[in-house]
């Protein structure tokens, strides 16, 4: 396991290794992969292989108003604008220096941030709003969940721009392709509630579930587990939680928990009592899985 970054599947093993031997070389790299699948995380570790000692410092590119670009990325000089803070502001590239710049959402990136991210890699100098120009050292990972070929050939991506961001790059795999999903959902879960025990049984039952949100909302989901473990491992009550709150195709799991409960109750020969103490949970929830009425 990468620090803080799962990767027991061999393919993202794989990508571990790769993404390791280019940090330690200070390439751009560019992370490719659907939401919540952990390309932030991967970006930390990358971060952290360098060996730099400067700040990892996260850029939302979608989220930077296209007014304020220059001020936000290069800073600005005390006085240098109406409203300007007293002692200025260093900006975020700067902040990086010594460190790590991690551009997210690339592919939402304003043209106009596109042209000035350009001017940076050409001769990695900064010149704040009203400043000085300086040189900056600073290490680029990026990463996007959009299909960047398709924003190029729209125009709304510049060609020259992803040349210079992929030296390296990675696609990471969605949590339903991955062969981890044990050790993801143990790791999530130390994390969330060292305290909090899942089965085997319980965790084959989630892998089955297409996860759309991908770890990140795997994690949720378990946290809400845990809340409602209150005997400090996950049942009945867990699997209704995801049931209720998961969001999309939610429902599959309440199939799958009630396949899980007729599979333990042909186990037990039909025993009903049998079946509810090997699962955990009340002889009315078997015999609501069953479609029976409890006998009176």
């Amino acid at each position: 396991m990468a620090a803080g970054f799962v990767a027991d599947d061999p393919a993202v093993r794989a990508i571990v290794r790769q993404v390791e031997t280019a940090a330690a070389r200070k390439m751009p790299i560019l992370i490719r992969g659907e939401t919540g699948t952990g390309k932030e995380q991967l970006a930390r570790h990358a971060h952290m292989a360098s060996g730099r000692t400067g700040a990892f410092v996260p850029v939302n590119c979608a989220a930077l108003p296209e007014s304020l670009i220059e001020s936000e990325l290069f800073g600005y000089a005390a006085g240098a604008f109406t409203g300007a803070r007293r002692g200025g502001a260093i900006g975020l590239v700067k902040e990086a220096d010594g460190g790590t710049l991690f551009l997210d959402e690339i592919g939402d990136m304003p043209v106009a941030l596109q042209a000035v991210l350009l001017r940076l890699l050409d001769d990695w100098t900064v010149r704040p709003v009203g400043g000085v120009r300086s040189k900056v050292d600073v290490f680029l990972i990026s990463a996007t969940n959009a299909r960047l070929d398709k924003a190029i050939a729209e125009a709304r991506f510049r060609s020259d721009l992803l040349y210079r961001l992929n030296t390296l790059e990675v696609n990471l795999p969605p949590l339903r392709d991955r062969n981890d999903f044990d050790a993801i959902v143990r790791h999530l879960l130390n994390a969330i509630d060292p305290n909090c025990e899942i089965t085997r049984t319980d965790i084959a039952h989630l892998a089955a579930h297409p996860w759309p949100g991908n770890v990140r909302e795997l994690r949720n989901v378990l946290a809400r587990f845990t809340l409602a473990a209150a005997d400090g491992s996950i049942n009945e009550a867990s699997a209704d939680s995801i049931v209720q709150h998961s969001g999309a195709e939610s429902g599959s799991l309440h199939d799958i928990h009630r396949a899980r409960i007729l599979v333990v109750y042909a186990e037990t020969a039909g025993n009903v009592s049998e079946t509810a103490r090997r699962l955990g949970v009340s002889r009315n929830t078997i015999y609501r899985a069953l479609g029976q009425k409890k006998p009176e």
